[in-house]
């Protein structure tokens, strides 16, 4: 089980093909290969479909530990 955090890209970059090709090269990664990937994104659910990944098929399964502050 793996989870993709922390990429993004700054908007002066984007749409220049940066998001991905730092995707690509992530899932490229021989260690990762038949892991099951989770990851969150507020708007690049596009840029994501395009590499096979979906909504989580049972998200009312899926929990978070939110640790104070």
């Amino acid at each position: 089980f793996g989870y993709l955090a922390d990429v993004f890209v700054v908007e002066e970059a984007r749409g220049q093909g940066v998001a991905k090709v730092l995707v690509a090269s992530v899932l490229a990664t021989p260690d990762l290969k038949g892991i099951r990937l989770l990851l969150r994104t507020r708007d690049a659910h596009g840029l994501y479909r395009q590499f096979g990944f979906r909504p989580a098929p049972s998200p009312e399964n899926l929990m978070v530990l939110i640790e104070p502050r």
